[in-house]
């Protein structure tokens, strides 16, 4: 898969195009991205798709400190080169794209720009200033003389996929239903840094994650049994996500610390990948220490089971 920074950069024939954040990579995401790929061998043509970064609400001002990615533009990258799509063009987004109406965006970046042979947006699929609905798009291929036609959604166990409805379940704690929804185990990536090192005197050293892009939803405070990739091996581990309430005195350092199950080499500054299983209890504050050894021992006892019966 080629990868461009503009769409002048494309000098390909008049390809088959999709559009979209694409957000989590899920399974409807998927379908439709192999759909523009079946249409394009079919027409002996390129498939493209068009996403857009930053992300649309980050240069609109919309509720940014609410923005939760699902899938960081790297890690969808990664993602979309698997499904075999010939170019993935990484639109600019800005202010003077934002105001675009539908009609002009395709007037002008679809067709004079792109030279779409054949648009295929998903069911849900909104763009332009406003926004635009299938009935104004098909008046507009008429018109400016390209192919369209809508993808519908796919079933999952009975539920339809979006990135809504997975990121709700994440953020509810809910992580086998997101799973099941994304159709991969939800992961988030960052750097290990230092850190109090207090999971050393309680015989569980643990590695603190400091994650690349701030706007990466991470699961809601508590205890998960995770598989941690490093250093190209992946191991068992256990994370806590919180404030630390036993040991940190400020309260107010959310912190992301996974202790990786039968490892001990020194990883700082190291990039390691959490791979989330289940959420297995709540952040608790202990009387003392000792009270948080214990209960890390039943966690421990507890995740190695999971673990078990969730092999990869």
């Amino acid at each position: 898969m080629q990868v461009h920074s503009s769409i002048e950069s494309y000098k390909g024939p008049r390809p088959i195009v999709t559009m979209g954040t694409f957000d989590g990579m899920h399974p409807g995401h998927c379908a439709l991205l192999q759909r523009v790929k079946q249409l394009a061998e079919l027409e002996n043509t390129q498939s493209v798709v068009l996403t857009f970064w930053p992300h649309p609400r980050i240069v609109l001002g919309q509720d940014v400190a609410k923005l939760r990615l699902l899938t960081t533009l790297e890690e969808k990258t990664k993602m979309m080169s698997e499904t075999g799509i010939d170019h993935l063009i990484i639109v600019p987004f800005n202010k003077e794209l934002a105001n675009l109406t539908a009609e002009d965006f395709v007037e002008k970046i679809l067709v004079q720009q792109l030279n779409t042979h054949h648009l295929i947006i998903g069911y849900n699929h909104r763009f332009g200033k406003g926004g635009t609905d299938f009935t104004n798009l098909m008046h507009l291929s008429g018109r400016l003389c390209f192919e369209l036609s809508q993808f519908r959604h796919i079933d999952v166990n009975g539920l339809y996929p979006s990135s809504t409805k997975i990121r709700n379940f994440l953020l509810e704690g809910k992580i086998p239903e997101a799973n099941l929804l994304l159709g991969y185990t939800y992961t988030i990536t960052g750097q290990v840094t230092g850190g109090m090192k207090m999971g050393r005197k309680l015989s569980y050293p643990t590695a603190n994650l400091q994650l690349s892009e701030k706007a990466k939803l991470v699961p809601p405070d508590g205890v998960y049994a995770c598989r941690v990739k490093v250093m190209g091996k992946v191991y068992g581990g256990m994370v806590n996500i919180g404030i630390r309430p036993t040991v940190n005195q400020q309260m107010d350092n959310r912190s992301i610390e996974v202790h990786i199950l039968d490892f001990n080499q020194e990883i700082y500054s190291e990039e390691i990948s959490i791979a989330f299983i289940t959420k297995t209890r709540e952040e608790i504050k202990f009387p003392d220490i000792e009270a948080l050894k214990e209960q890390l021992k039943k966690d421990e006892t507890v995740i190695r089971e999971l673990l078990t019966r969730n092999q990869l």
